[in-house]
């Protein structure tokens, strides 16, 4: 895996260019800039960026040309929009890249703060190694993919400090001791043909983390995420009950969790595979919904039994009233279904009283905990079963 990130900013004020370029240079990014659309072309065809920060409204070309190009060369940079323009097209534009299959990092809006800057890139700074198919490969073979587990919590009760389940995470540790993170390897995985595979270790480590848990009396649910690549392999329910079975886990306790584009692109296989699941006893969740274009008929016919509302929305809450009536919206048709409802990415006590408010039922995010190996998950659990005890 080779070193050395880098960070090609395109915006026509030099002033704002330089204060994006400064951050990044002291987090340790490579920065070049272009000041116009023909300057971009020019320099991503010199480099390979692994992140870009792109202003909308430039000379030459404007952003909105400049994603349609990212998306026409499949570049696998993350991009931040950074713009003067209101939070309607802010949100527009990052749809339009999230169209063209582009991995869109979080919209800034200027005048832009050091602190976003910083924290913006340094989500990203993983992109020092740069995975291969070989790498990824042989970190399966060599037993260094981890499962982290990030508590999904009941909203209403012990003031959202009960934990009801855990989402099951991949993680891939390095024998260095450091990490690559899941949006440099998952695209690796997915390209490579090592998603059963990959799959297959998280289950595995999952349902085993599950068991322990039982045996030490914690009662919790297990979601596993299950890539829209793999549903069209038919054995796949019958592997993953087999599984359940091997380690003593009900399949009632595991959610497999489908995106809704996934779930959405080819709703005949799914239709078959995703009603297995039932069948077997698993619990079926809709992933990050509101980004795709469901047909409600086919969001009805699918016998999901959860929906979880995707993060963009929820951490939006305070700052986009839209995405506020949107979370109201999703959660008011999930329970209409029948569905329990789970909002993911709550940070803060303005999302977690949103949400609440909305009617979600389950919620996740680092105002709870971010992802954690197993063995913090009992630690957590009994320290808040112990706070809602003393404080009762």
């Amino acid at each position: 895996m080779s070193k050395g990130p880098i960070l090609l900013v395109v915006d026509d004020e030099p002033l704002i260019a330089d204060l994006i370029g400064e951050v990044a240079e002291a987090i340790g990014f490579s920065v070049v800039m272009a000041h116009d659309g023909n300057a971009f072309h020019d320099a991503y065809g010199r480099e390979e960026p692994g992140v870009i920060f792109l202003d909308l409204k430039l000379p030459g070309f404007d952003g909105i040309e400049l994603l349609r190009f990212l998306g026409e060369q499949r570049s696998k940079a993350t991009i931040f929009i950074a713009s003067g323009s209101d939070a309607r097209t802010l949100a527009a534009a990052r749809s339009v890249g999230e169209q063209y299959d582009l991995d869109m990092g979080r919209t800034l809006a200027k005048p832009l703060l050091v602190e976003d800057i910083e924290a913006a890139l340094k989500s990203r700074a993983g992109f020092r190694q740069r995975v291969r198919s070989e790498d990824v490969r042989r970190a399966i073979e060599n037993d260094e993919i981890q499962v982290h587990f990030q508590p999904k919590v009941d909203l209403f009760a012990n003031a959202g400090r009960r934990m009801t389940g855990v989402e099951a995470l991949a993680r891939w540790a390095l024998p260095d001791g450091g990490w690559v993170f899941p949006d440099q390897f998952i695209p690796v995985v997915r390209d490579s043909g090592l998603m059963h595979a990959l799959t297959e270790v998280v289950a595995n480590k999952a349902f085993a983390a599950a068991r322990s848990w039982l045996d030490n009396g914690l009662d919790l649910a297990v979601s596993v995420n299950i890539d829209g690549t793999m549903l069209d392999d038919r054995s796949l329910p019958d592997r993953l009950a087999e599984l359940a079975i091997k380690h003593g886990v009900d399949p009632a306790r595991i959610t497999l969790e489908v995106t809704e584009s996934a779930a959405m692109s080819a709703p005949a296989a799914t239709m078959d595979i995703l009603t297995r699941f039932r069948l077997k006893d698993f619990n079926v969740s809709i992933d990050d919904f509101g980004t795709g274009y469901s047909s409600l008929v086919q969001l009805y016919r699918l016998p999901f039994n959860e929906l979880k509302i995707d993060k963009s929305f929820v951490m939006d809450i305070g700052v986009n009233a839209e995405a506020e009536i949107i979370v109201e919206i999703l959660a008011l048709l999930g329970k209409k279904l029948n569905l329990k409802v789970c909002a993911e990415g709550i940070e803060n006590g303005a999302m977690l009283k949103h949400v609440q408010k909305s009617g979600c039922d389950l919620g996740q995010g680092y105002l709870f905990s971010k992802p954690v190996a197993a063995d913090m998950i009992e630690i957590l659990a009994k320290r808040w079963s112990a706070d809602a005890d003393s404080a009762a």
